[in-house]
Protein backbone atom coordinates (compact mmCIF):
# COMPACT_ATOMS: atom_id res chain seq x y z
CA UNK A 1 0.00 0.00 0.00
CA UNK A 2 1.28 3.71 -1.14
CA UNK A 3 0.65 6.40 1.96
CA UNK A 4 0.55 8.67 -1.19
CA UNK A 5 -2.12 6.45 -2.88
CA UNK A 6 -5.34 8.88 -4.10
CA UNK A 7 -8.00 6.53 -2.22
CA UNK A 8 -6.25 6.40 0.91
CA UNK A 9 -5.57 9.91 1.22
CA UNK A 10 -9.27 10.56 -0.09
CA UNK A 11 -10.42 8.74 3.21
CA UNK A 12 -7.45 10.41 5.15
CA UNK A 13 -8.84 13.61 3.86
CA UNK A 14 -12.78 13.41 4.23
CA UNK A 15 -11.86 11.91 7.84
CA UNK A 16 -13.09 8.82 7.41
CA UNK A 17 -9.85 7.53 8.08
CA UNK A 18 -7.95 8.90 11.24
CA UNK A 19 -4.16 10.41 10.65
CA UNK A 20 -2.90 8.00 13.64
CA UNK A 21 -4.39 4.73 12.36
CA UNK A 22 -3.14 4.91 8.71
CA UNK A 23 0.23 6.13 9.90
CA UNK A 24 0.54 3.35 12.69
CA UNK A 25 0.23 0.43 10.43
CA UNK A 26 3.32 2.23 7.93
CA UNK A 27 4.86 2.33 11.81
CA UNK A 28 4.79 6.39 11.52
CA UNK A 29 3.74 7.44 14.83
CA UNK A 30 1.45 10.69 14.38
CA UNK A 31 0.87 13.54 17.26
CA UNK A 32 -1.42 16.35 17.25
CA UNK A 33 0.71 18.85 19.43
CA UNK A 34 -0.68 21.94 20.80
CA UNK A 35 2.41 23.57 22.70
CA UNK A 36 4.49 24.52 19.60
CA UNK A 37 4.95 27.81 18.05
CA UNK A 38 2.40 29.22 15.47
CA UNK A 39 4.57 29.37 12.55
CA UNK A 40 5.99 25.46 13.03
CA UNK A 41 2.82 23.59 11.04
CA UNK A 42 4.32 20.44 11.32
CA UNK A 43 7.50 18.39 10.93
CA UNK A 44 8.66 14.63 10.83
CA UNK A 45 11.73 13.16 12.12
CA UNK A 46 13.26 9.42 11.75
CA UNK A 47 14.15 8.07 15.84
CA UNK A 48 17.61 6.40 16.80
CA UNK A 49 15.49 3.30 16.62
CA UNK A 50 14.28 4.06 12.82
CA UNK A 51 10.69 4.88 13.28
CA UNK A 52 9.39 8.43 11.62
CA UNK A 53 7.79 10.42 13.65
CA UNK A 54 5.33 13.05 12.08
CA UNK A 55 3.74 15.96 14.29
CA UNK A 56 1.24 18.38 13.27
CA UNK A 57 0.44 21.61 14.71
CA UNK A 58 -2.78 21.52 16.51
CA UNK A 59 -3.21 24.81 16.72
CA UNK A 60 -4.32 25.47 13.04
CA UNK A 61 -7.47 24.24 11.32
CA UNK A 62 -7.94 20.69 10.09
CA UNK A 63 -7.57 22.11 6.20
CA UNK A 64 -4.05 23.51 7.24
CA UNK A 65 -3.28 20.09 9.25
CA UNK A 66 -4.53 18.52 6.04
CA UNK A 67 -2.13 19.79 3.89
CA UNK A 68 0.56 19.63 6.34
CA UNK A 69 0.16 15.96 6.70
CA UNK A 70 0.08 15.15 2.79
CA UNK A 71 3.42 17.59 2.51
CA UNK A 72 5.24 15.70 5.30
CA UNK A 73 4.03 12.15 4.30
CA UNK A 74 5.79 13.21 0.77
CA UNK A 75 8.98 13.96 2.87
CA UNK A 76 8.86 10.55 4.28
CA UNK A 77 8.30 8.96 1.39
CA UNK A 78 10.07 10.64 -1.35
CA UNK A 79 13.25 12.65 0.36
CA UNK A 80 14.25 10.98 3.88
CA UNK A 81 15.42 8.11 1.88
CA UNK A 82 17.44 9.74 -0.41
CA UNK A 83 18.89 12.31 1.98
CA UNK A 84 20.52 11.05 4.85
CA UNK A 85 20.18 13.34 7.49
CA UNK A 86 18.06 16.60 7.05
CA UNK A 87 17.43 19.11 10.25
CA UNK A 88 15.85 22.80 10.20
CA UNK A 89 12.87 24.72 10.52
CA UNK A 90 13.63 27.62 8.47
CA UNK A 91 14.00 25.95 5.06
CA UNK A 92 10.30 26.66 3.08
CA UNK A 93 12.90 27.81 0.42
CA UNK A 94 14.50 24.77 -0.49
CA UNK A 95 13.71 22.55 -3.44
CA UNK A 96 12.57 19.71 -1.00
CA UNK A 97 10.42 21.98 0.85
CA UNK A 98 8.49 23.71 -2.69
CA UNK A 99 8.18 20.09 -3.80
CA UNK A 100 6.28 18.66 -0.76
CA UNK A 101 4.06 21.97 -1.23
CA UNK A 102 2.97 20.84 -4.64
CA UNK A 103 2.50 17.49 -3.84
CA UNK A 104 0.23 18.36 -1.00
CA UNK A 105 -1.45 20.85 -3.19
CA UNK A 106 -2.12 18.58 -5.98
CA UNK A 107 -3.34 15.64 -4.07
CA UNK A 108 -5.47 18.13 -2.06
CA UNK A 109 -7.17 19.67 -4.63
CA UNK A 110 -7.52 16.35 -6.81
CA UNK A 111 -9.75 15.32 -3.90
CA UNK A 112 -12.09 18.41 -3.80
CA UNK A 113 -11.64 18.86 -0.04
Amino acid sequence: MDILDKPLLKALLNEDIPFYEVMNAFDIKTTIAFNVPSNTLGFVYLSRRGNYHLMLNGNVNYETQCHVFIHEVKHIVNDMPKTGYIIGLDMQHTYMEQSADIVAEKLYNSNNI
